[in-house]
């Protein structure tokens, strides 16, 4: 009796060892599982990874094309918007005319990120906007070329202050100041148009026709023999642009 009594305490130690050394596992493992929380708590490391993804979307609206909406230099704003605003789209002829209007007739006086006025602080802004996709370049590329479209200056401020920077302001059918100007094109067909690319053909609306004249006039650097500085005057010589 007193052997099987000894062996039955024994047994029993040998139990409570065991099972000390069974909690002993069960706590590593929990402290293991606490590793695979923590690894969870990898899930709230991966948020500045989110971060990032959202990161490209937001400067997306602006940068994401690779157009610095700060840039405030006539040779960037131009080899941008040639390259950004075509088709229907395209607001200058070429590269050349741009520099030529960007240098001579866009001031460049507003801090970057303007959104209005006459300014190539607001062309850079609208043309940023406009790099983000086809629909936002149909809206903003108007507004980011040389006659604002109500956005970066009015129509007829842009349209008058470029003709006078440029050699047409001394032509026969010239506005006899830029007042006049202002004030022939506030009651001209076309004015504050739906804002698009200037017109070519007879048909379009005076204002948008004689744009695009004084775009080839400003590009020839002055009539250049083609009589463009007559065509976008106040009496568009030939009728060109019929008022």
């Amino acid at each position: 009796m007193k052997w099987t009594h000894t062996t039955g305490l024994l047994a029993t130690f040998a139990m409570i060892a065991a099972g000390g050394v069974w909690a002993g596992c069960s706590n590593n493992d929990g402290g293991n599982d606490g590793g695979t929380n923590d690894g969870g708590g990898n899930d709230v490391a991966q948020k500045p990874d989110t971060g990032n993804d959202s990161g490209p979307v937001d400067s997306g609206g602006d940068t994401a094309q690779g157009v610095d909406a700060s840039a405030l230099d006539c040779t960037y704003y131009c080899s941008t918007i040639t390259s950004v605003c075509t088709g229907t789209n395209q607001q200058y002829l070429d590269n050349a005319t741009c520099m030529t209007m960007c240098n001579e007739g866009v001031p460049n006086d507003a801090g970057a990120g303007a959104t209005s006025g006459d300014s190539l602080a607001c062309r850079m802004y609208h043309l940023s906007v406009a790099a983000t996709s086809d629909s936002n370049a149909a809206t903003h590329c108007p507004h980011a070329g040389p006659f604002g479209y109500d956005m970066c200056g009015g129509q007829c401020e842009d349209f008058c202050h470029q003709f006078f920077a440029s050699n047409c302001a001394g032509t026969t059918t010239a506005y006899p100041d830029e007042a006049a100007c202002l004030t022939y094109c506030g009651t001209a067909p076309g004015a504050d148009a739906a804002a698009g690319a200037p017109g070519a053909a007879a048909s379009t609306p005076a204002m948008l026709c004689k744009e695009y004249h004084l775009e080839n006039a400003i590009k020839t650097g002055g009539d250049g023999g083609g009589g463009h500085c007559g065509h976008a005057g106040a009496v568009s010589v030939g009728n060109t642009c019929p008022n």
